[in-house]
């Protein structure tokens, strides 16, 4: 899986950003078929929120979560992105 990470209106020191790229590869343990995935960090306003767009073979999903802690959005988006992504792998093994 290809991580990609951004933080937007606020400069995200080194340990943020491994500390999100590490949370993300739980989703890699769900479901290995995730190509790539996007992980952007937005400050405005004393609230963080942690956006994740994640590319698999025919669908596109995206979560977003808003909190006033920046490891608190990402680990809520994260926690929200695994169980859309165990919907999606029940529905294909459904067919």
């Amino acid at each position: 899986m290809v991580v990609e990470f951004t933080a937007r209106h606020f400069h995200a020191p080194d340990n943020l950003k491994n500390y999100a790229e590490t949370e993300v590869q739980r989703i890699n343990k769900v479901f290995n078929r995730v190509t790539k995935c996007q992980i952007i960090l937005l400050h405005e306003n004393n609230t963080f929120t942690a956006e994740l767009n994640l590319s698999m073979p025919s669908r596109q999903l995206n979560v977003k979560e808003t909190t006033d802690n920046v490891t608190k959005s990402i680990d809520r988006a994260v926690d929200k992105m695994i169980s859309r992504v165990i919907k999606v792998k029940e529905k294909l093994n459904l067919h």
